[in-house]
């Protein structure tokens, strides 16, 4: 799995690519702990393919930390299969998920 990081302004652009699941959350983990002064987080998971419930638990670790910052949480360019893991969660409820 591949993290980049681009903070634009207040706002923190992750890009993941590869699988997000028991293996790589804790890669993943590590390398969202420092927003780096970012208020507003946008998580772009279209090199995503797949993820578990390991990878599910670490993206609502992250809006929980960015919220609880007064920040606002986004998941951009979900493919159709990890759009359905979100759904079938009720995480599509939580916080704003495009596929754009």
């Amino acid at each position: 799995m591949t993290i980049t990081k681009k903070l634009d302004g207040d706002t923190l652009t992750v890009s993941v690519d590869g699988w997000l699941d028991t293996m790589t959350s804790p890669q993943f983990h590590d390398e969202v702990q420092e927003l780096s002064g970012a208020k507003n987080v946008v998580l772009d998971l279209g090199g995503v393919a797949y993820i578990s419930s390991a990878g599910l638990r670490e993206t609502v670790a992250l809006f929980r930390r960015v919220s609880a910052q007064g920040g606002s949480f986004s998941v951009r360019r979900v493919a159709p299969g990890v759009l359905d893991v979100f759904t079938l969660t009720g995480f599509d409820r939580k916080f704003e998920i495009r596929t754009d």
